[in-house]
């Protein structure tokens, strides 16, 4: 007599004589599919939730942005707007009339002492209200000229405090009289846009500069007349980040670092206006 088996773990070991019991998971009739549904062109979208690649991208909301757009972008286009107003040239090196043939190839004029270029000022519109770009946080740790191991902590402390992954920095110039040779590490530098910028921001702007002891404003000097606007922090402001107050004690050393803002202004008056809206302090010193 020929016994037949057949594939189910409790019928075959009935057949066989031996006890209904087995361990291993009867995987060959668990899910009904087809074929079809495991080509590429039936695979859901990585925005849908059932699809294995699916990323959530927005988790909450950005305060930030939506004061810019609920209060600040109206308020910035009324304090900015002239009526009429004409697309005025920035300062660029011109080339020289062909007056003569001999000027053809004349250099152009070089601007005046102390006068960087600048881009054109064009009329004010809905359409080119400042807003903000990206924030480049710069630096540099001295004390790593010496100990290698500074130059990690200025890299991870920078990723505490912004959140992205920073760019380490190496030294381009041969001191022997300061130990210092190309290619060392002597920092780190991190550029932060999107939601990043607005957590740091809003970080900075409540609960680093309102406690600082050293930062007084942002001077109503300062910019680069292109809309960018740099300001520096001590080590001891960079205590202030809940990110590194609460363990203060596992950190050898803090930093000071550079923060230079870059915005959409075409004036640095602007860039202000848009930082204080932000709650950046500046300044009532103004110039142009």
């Amino acid at each position: 007599m020929r016994t037949h088996l057949v594939r189910n773990f409790s019928t075959s070991s009935a057949l066989l004589g031996r006890t209904g019991v087995s361990i291993v998971p009867p995987v060959h009739h668990l899910i009904r599919f087809k074929k079809s549904q495991l080509s590429d062109k039936a695979r859901p979208p990585k925005s849908w939730v059932t699809s294995a690649g699916f990323r959530p991208q927005i988790t909450r909301h950005d305060r930030l942005r939506q004061h810019y757009n609920d209060t600040l972008a109206s308020d910035l286009l009324l304090l900015n707007y002239t009526h009429n107003e004409t697309t005025v040239e920035g300062a660029r090196r011109k080339p020289r009339a062909p007056v003569t043939p001999y000027s053809v190839y004349q250099p152009s004029k070089p601007l005046p002492q102390h006068t960087q270029p600048t881009k054109d000022i064009k009329p004010r519109t809905s359409e080119n209200i400042p807003h903000l770009e990206r924030i480049s946080i710069n630096c540099f740790a001295k004390p790593a000229i010496e100990n290698r191991d500074l130059a990690i902590t200025a890299k991870v402390m920078l990723q505490h405090i912004t959140g992205m992954k920073p760019r380490d920095v190496f030294a381009k110039t041969n001191l022997p009289m300061f130990h210092l040779r190309p290619g060392m590490p002597v920092g780190a530098k991190v550029e932060i846009t999107g939601e990043a910028m607005s957590q740091f921001v809003s970080t900075l702007t409540e609960l680093v500069l309102p406690r600082s002891r050293t930062f007084r404003n942002i001077s109503g000097k300062c910019g680069d007349g292109n809309g960018n606007i740099g300001l520096k922090l001590t080590k001891h402001d960079i205590t202030l980040f809940p990110e590194l107050e609460n363990s203060l004690e596992l950190w050898p050393e803090t930093f000071d670092i550079d923060l230079i803002v870059h915005t959409s202004a075409q004036t640095d008056r602007e860039a202000r206006t848009l930082l204080s809206g932000l709650g950046f302090p500046v300044s009532s010193e103004i110039r142009k």
